[in-house]
């Protein structure tokens, strides 16, 4: 199984949270398969008031799994999820490339991501 590792794990991860280091051992390990979009890394990246360390930290963790773009094909999916379901762009596009890559969402925010037929979610 393929995990799509979403923003928010990575976040907690970085803050210390156990549950999501516990997840993330695994794959840092090679124990595990994940994966990130490039929004999430676009969304770890974009904090105003990111110090040097947290931004290598950030890239030292992102070395563990690859970066996934978005396609015309994700696009258009996201596209779908956005007007189906009235989901953010950026969790549009996050679970329209999980869909396209029959991987299973990992997120802490699984509410937003439920409604989405077809998204195989994993909470944390």
């Amino acid at each position: 199984m393929t995990y799509l590792i979403d923003t928010n794990v990575l976040i907690d991860h970085l803050r210390g949270h156990p549950k999501a280091t516990e997840f993330l051992v695994p794959i840092e390990e090679g124990r595990a398969r994940a994966c990130v979009s490039v929004i999430t890394e676009y969304e770890l990246l974009a904090v105003p008031v990111l110090t040097a360390n947290q931004a290598q930290e950030i890239a030292r963790l992102l070395t563990f799994m690859p970066r996934l773009a978005v396609t015309s094909r994700i696009a258009r999916l996201a596209a779908d999820f956005h007007r189906r379901y009235e989901v953010l762009l950026a969790d549009a596009l996050i679970a329209a490339t999980a869909c396209a890559r029959r991987a299973t969402l990992v997120t802490r925010n699984v509410k937003d991501f439920r409604p989405i037929k077809g998204l195989r979610l994993h909470s944390l």
